[in-house]
């Protein structure tokens, strides 16, 4: 530990929000220099969830929307080609709109947002027919229409347009949960049903559990501090960590081993979720065993959705450290 941590003046946790923007690196490159057949190679090999981050992380970068194109143009019978580069319109897109909420977006970033979303339907319905075994242009699709219009019908109609390709796939799920929460024009209520559902549908080890969690913390970020006083009872308790129990694949003995074996991973979505949603239900053995498995390395969401104070609202670390201190002063 650092002097300055030490005195409380910097957090002991690092933020680290950039982990898929160094791996969708590797995949730019290939496709600038024009290695199509390698890019293509090298997102076929990936799980559902590792090709979402490897997407992800490619569109995120400057210059994402024209390398795509090239790569589309260049293989236009390529599924992933297609998807590569809507993926990346609706990324440049939200960059121009920023994450706020909808009434804090610059009134400027609306048309250039909203043209940029609309450019990506097209080539995401080329990957779709393309490929009619893969789930990831719909899934993509639910993205831009969550952004877009919101239309329930038409979000509803994609996600089961994916999950009958690919009934556990992972994006398509976790963008379809973000389209039922109350930000987005669904309701906690639907938001916890899909959640709940869809986690009782999935096997051991699979990362559809994560949703749980992510409801409650999604819970905490719409009601504030509120929350705590519905969440924190032994009904929500026994549901996270029995939904953290089934994503490790784990038995309350072997937790600690599990979580150790998933953390750093290339795709560790739920870490930081099943830590908050422990932390605000009650679950305070779990919750110590997932703070121990994120090795002092978070990410700002869900952390920042219970900050408390000025320090930690500035980062995100202040929130780590304290919730750490309040479950090592609960233990026994």
């Amino acid at each position: 530990m650092s002097l300055l941590s030490s005195l409380g003046l910097k957090p002991r946790a690092v933020v680290n929000d950039n982990r898929a923007q160094p791996i969708g690196a590797r995949l730019l490159a290939k496709v600038e220099k024009g290695a199509y057949h390698e890019a293509e190679q090298y997102l076929a090999g990936a799980t559902d969830e590792n090709r979402e981050r490897l997407i992800y992380g490619f569109a995120c970068h400057e210059g994402a929307v024209p390398a795509a194109s090239r790569w589309a143009q260049a293989a236009s019978g390529s599924s992933l080609a297609h998807t590569v580069l809507g993926a990346s319109l609706i990324i440049s897109g939200w960059k121009i709109r920023g994450d706020s909420y909808a009434e804090h977006v610059d009134a400027d970033a609306w048309r250039p947002f909203l043209e940029s979303l609309g450019r990506a339907e097209e080539p995401l319905l080329i990957a779709a027919d393309l490929d009619k075994t893969s789930a990831d242009p719909l899934a993509w699709l639910i993205h831009a229409e969550v952004g877009g219009d919101g239309d329930r019908k038409k979000l509803e109609h994609l996600f089961l347009a994916a999950t009958s390709r690919s009934p556990l796939h992972w994006p398509a799920h976790y963008k379809y949960f973000a389209a039922t929460t109350e930000k987005w024009g669904g309701s906690h209520q639907e938001m916890f049903r899909f959640a709940r559902t869809a986690s009782g549908r999935a096997p051991g080890g699979h990362l559809i559990h994560c949703l749980v969690p992510a409801a409650y913390c999604e819970y905490r970020l719409a009601t504030g501090e509120d929350a705590r006083k519905t969440i924190r009872t032994r009904r929500c308790a026994q549901e996270v960590a029995a939904a953290l129990h089934a994503w490790a694949d784990a038995t309350p003995d072997t937790l600690a081993e599990k979580l150790s074996s998933i953390a750093g991973g290339f795709s560790d979505y739920g870490l930081n979720h099943f830590a908050v949603a422990c932390y605000l239900c009650g679950a305070d053995k779990e919750a110590r065993d997932v703070v121990a498995a994120l090795r002092d390395e978070i990410e700002t969401v869900p952390w920042a959705w219970i900050s408390d104070g000025i320090r930690e609202r500035a980062n995100p670390g202040f929130i780590h450290d304290r919730v750490k201190r309040e479950l090592d002063a609960s233990v026994g």
